[in-house]
């Protein structure tokens, strides 16, 4: 009976002990738990940094992809205008070779009248100017008829340069809108990627 009584002191002892030594490691996990939860906190807040630093980034060279492809439009479009104004350009030099050309055709028919006058041969003016009269109505005839089939011409010429470069304009429009709309996604793709591979690692830890 006293041996049962000295034993049950040691039972208890070694219980409490034991408890002790449970209340211990349980301390032991919850600050290891703690400390865990605390690295679990601080990657949340790193990923999360770094997602929207990436997010930044990507906003940023979708930003300088529109810039570059409005620049680079409207140097298409300059170089349309400019090919525009060289044309024009050559046309009104054109214009102006064909007025001196009559300038010097006219010259050149009152010499023929100048000098028959001072031969003193009112005959031979009278049939030059009534020859040149003729000459002239027909050559105004002609030249007012090459004229008017220049500036059809000419019309029709510039209508169709205006067409083709507003189907160019939109076609490069078109295709430059398809373009930023594929960054546009591609980046979006990127970053929901990027947030997965992200969520997954938090849960993993």
């Amino acid at each position: 009976s006293s041996r049962a009584r000295g034993d049950k002191p040691d039972a208890l002892a070694a219980l409490q002990a034991a408890n002790e030594e449970l209340r211990a490691k349980l301390t032991d996990i919850q600050i290891e738990l703690q400390q865990e939860k605390s690295k679990v906190s601080k990657l949340e807040r790193e990923k999360n940094q770094e997602v929207k630093q990436i997010k930044e980034h990507e906003q940023h060279k979708s930003t300088v992809v529109v810039t570059e492809l409005k620049v680079k439009l409207h140097e298409d479009k300059m170089k349309e205008l400019q090919a525009v104004r060289e044309t024009l350009l050559r046309q009104h030099e054109a214009e102006l070779l064909r007025v001196i050309k009559i300038k010097d055709n006219e010259i050149q028919r009152l010499q023929t009248l100048l000098n028959a006058v001072r031969d003193g041969a009112p005959d031979k003016v009278k049939t030059v100017l009534l020859s040149e009269a003729k000459e002239e109505a027909k050559r105004g005839f002609e030249v007012e008829k090459i004229k008017m089939q220049q500036e059809i011409s000419e019309l029709k010429g510039a209508k169709k340069q205006v067409e083709e470069a507003l189907t160019m304009v939109i076609q490069a429009d078109k295709i430059k809108a398809a373009e930023i709309r594929s960054v546009y996604h591609l980046h979006q793709e990127e970053i929901t990627r990027i947030k997965r591979e992200c969520e997954r690692e938090i849960r993993r830890l």
